[in-house]
């Protein structure tokens, strides 16, 4: 009984924390029932070193340490090719793939980039314009 007071306590207090700790541009909602949380990067979506991050979401990983690896992968991928760059180096431990992207010639491309070091995941999704 104590122990499932004690989890129930921790989950309110993560719902409530969620990425950055609640409130202001870096909150976050829970999904329920799962470990995921999905960041509010509303008026930071040119701070990661893209042109524009759309979502970030994390699993078993704290939301302060998937800002950091997107930006860093981010910023990696551009000195690795420009707009069109990719990085295969590991960030703080987190081994980051691509998936395929959409292209609108000579002008953008959506991408996908998903990050893992061990049990911990990093999913982010963004705009880049060339």
């Amino acid at each position: 009984m104590r122990r499932s007071i004690l989890l129930l306590l921790v989950l309110i207090a993560a719902a409530i924390a969620g990425c950055g700790g609640g409130g202001g541009a870096s909150s976050a909602t829970t999904a329920p029932g799962a470990l995921t949380s999905t960041g509010n990067i509303n008026g930071q979506q040119r701070d990661f070193n893209a042109s524009y991050v759309t979502s970030i979401q994390v699993s078993k990983a704290t939301c302060p340490q998937a800002e950091e690896v997107i930006a860093m992968y981010h910023h990696c991928r551009l000195q690795n090719g420009g707009a069109d760059g990719t990085c295969d180096t590991t960030l703080r431990g987190f081994k980051c793939t691509e998936g395929p992207r959409q292209s609108v010639p000579g002008v953008q491309y959506n991408g996908t980039v998903d990050c893992r070091n061990g049990d911990l995941e990093i999913r982010s999704t963004y705009t880049q314009n060339f």
